[in-house]
């Protein structure tokens, strides 16, 4: 393949993967989620002040946010994009966009560079086939839509990973690996656990001693034992954080299969039910009902359905009718594992303990399947699938004669995936925005813009406490950044921001009320306080509207009382 050819193509795929991830970028998801949203408010911060919100330096290993404590990689490049463009959906979702365009590169990259010794032709090959897919696959499509910091992360892992092949060149390749294996854990947590056993596996696979008689200890200390220093140390900073402690804690309450049920407990009553056999007290051990409902965890990630035909059922990590990857895509994934163990067994060997060591923390939450938490294997199946559908198509053209039939058939493949992908579109850009909606905090904007119109003339707003980090809106879209200094927080909470209170509202001070009144709360909350406990009507009554037509909140006013 010539180079023009070769660059002609790239292109293409470019502009395809370019107009998907770009088109209506602030607008479909239809509004910022709640993480979304808290970095948007940090990245303000930091774009005009050099501080977060609550006053932190810009270069803070973590910062405490609305008390999820983030990572700061992501705030920062949205902070650079704050800073150029102003506050905006579309400015905070920029460095995922451009991420997934990176991916579409860095794939193909990795995929080309796994297998030195085929043919440069055909490593262009598998270069574009992969990065075809990436470009066209629901999974990077929708996360390079959003703000999550998981899509950067995966980005700079899977770059790490195509450094650490370089190793077998220099030693100072995989330095540089462990260092972008670093900054990629400092912008998402679960990375610190599967970049050290995917590094290992890539040296250990591809890296080994050059030559017969090289000194063994001296290459496992420059290209395995100096690296995993430097990745380790590079953390220190996080382990010294004073909020690396509790932000540990605070993902380890969340709901998972850790502590989903007292297992102590669940395994007295299954081995008291049983018999209390030796036998009962093996298999109703807690470790063992432990280990089996994370297996069954990772059985739903592994699932041809959430691969291929329904995806993850969070409609703010998929449609709920589209897989990770496009449906047409099965056969060759299948070919490619076969390919893969069949002629190149060391990048089986590696793609697949990517695979599953990046399941781990995906398989850990409550809920599965998680498209979110296995952003890590974004890049070794789509090399899967690119490898299938390389050897695939060079099966084809050997098999299929005359010339005109190879090319109708050719384009008989390409139609369907034509297709696969248009029907992925459509959906995404025409049904998903409304189907999606309620999953996205849609109306929120709208709500913090009416609270701080009416601030003005009002003696003050009541935000009945619908959502206790609605606040994040009003600090994103509304609030000077000179004045998040004034907020006052109690445990990263506010109780007010100026005259907006978020606090319940007395309604039996209604017959006394002394202050001209707006409250924004539910619409049916308030039509019940109004049916049932107010002693009088609204001066003024305001309905906001979701993204899918639904009359979920609304605004009133009271005047004062004379």
């Amino acid at each position: 393949m010539s180079k023009w050819l070769f660059a002609l193509i790239l292109s293409f795929i470019f502009l395809i993967g370019l107009t998907v991830r770009f088109y209506r970028l602030g607008e479909v998801p239809v509004s910022l989620y709640w993480d979304e949203a808290a970095i948007l408010v940090d990245a303000r911060a930091i774009a005009a002040t050099g501080q977060d919100m609550h006053g932190n330096a810009w270069l803070s290993a973590i910062f405490p946010s609305y008390g999820d404590y983030k990572l700061p990689v992501y705030i920062w490049l949205a902070s650079i994009s704050v800073k150029l463009w102003g506050a905006s959906n579309w400015a905070l979702r920029l460095p995922s966009a451009l991420a997934g365009m990176a991916t579409i590169f860095i794939g193909g990259a990795l995929a080309s560079q796994l297998v030195g010794s085929i043919k440069k032709q055909h490593q262009q090959s598998i270069f574009l086939w992969t990065a075809f897919i990436i470009a066209l696959t629901p999974w990077s499509i929708l996360f390079s839509r959003t703000g999550f910091e998981g899509h950067v992360g995966q980005l700079l892992m899977a770059t790490s990973i195509w450094l650490a092949f370089k190793t077998k060149k220099h030693w100072v390749w995989g330095l540089a690996a462990a260092l972008l294996g670093g900054l990629a854990t400092y912008t998402y947590f679960s990375i610190r656990f599967v970049w050290p056993v995917v590094f290992v596996a890539t040296i250990c696979l591809f890296a080994g001693p050059q030559r017969k008689g090289q000194n063994l200890w001296r290459w496992l200390g420059l290209n395995l034992i100096l690296p995993l220093l430097i990745f380790t140390l590079s953390l220190w900073p996080m382990y010294r954080s004073p909020f690396y402690k509790i932000s540990n804690q605070f993902r380890l309450s969340a709901t998972s299969v850790l502590n989903m049920a007292d297992w102590p407990v669940v395994s007295n009553q299954y081995k008291l039910s049983a018999g209390n056999t030796l036998f009962d007290k093996v298999i109703y051990h807690p470790k063992v009902l432990l280990i089996r409902e994370l297996a069954k965890n990772y059985a739903d990630n592994l699932s041809s359905d959430f691969l291929f035909f329904t995806g993850d059922p969070n409609l703010r990590h998929g449609t709920g009718r589209h897989g990770l990857f496009l449906t047409i895509f099965i056969l060759p994934f299948i070919y490619g594992w076969f390919v893969l163990f069949t002629k190149h067994w060391r990048v089986g060997v590696l793609l697949l303990l990517w695979w599953l060591t990046a399941l781990l923390p995906a398989s850990v939450p409550e809920t599965t399947p998680h498209a979110l938490r296995s952003l890590n294997a974004l890049v070794p199946l789509t090399v899967v699938i690119g490898w299938g559908c390389f050897y695939g198509w060079q099966k084809i053209k050997q098999a299929v004669e005359p010339s005109w039939l190879k090319l109708a058939f050719g384009l008989s493949l390409l139609s369907i995936v034509a297709f696969s992908f248009w029907d992925f579109t459509t959906f995404y850009f025409s049904v998903y925005p409304s189907l999606s909606a309620s999953e996205w905090q849609t109306g929120f904007a709208d709500l913090a813009h009416e609270a701080w119109q009416q601030k003005q003339e009002m003696d003050v707003v009541w935000i009945e406490p619908f959502d206790s980090r609605f606040y994040l809106w009003l600090m994103a879209y509304e609030l000077p950044v000179e004045d998040f200094s004034k907020i006052e927080f109690d445990q990263y909470m506010p109780t007010h921001i100026d005259n907006i209170r978020f606090r319940w509202f007395d309604w039996g001070k209604l017959p006394t009320l002394s202050e001209k009144t707006v409250l924004i709360a539910r619409k049916d909350f308030i039509d019940w306080q109004l049916e049932t406990i107010a002693s009088r009507q609204p001066n003024w009554y305001k309905i906001f509207y979701t993204a899918d037509y639904r009359p979920e909140y609304a605004a009133i006013y009271f005047e004062k009382m004379p």
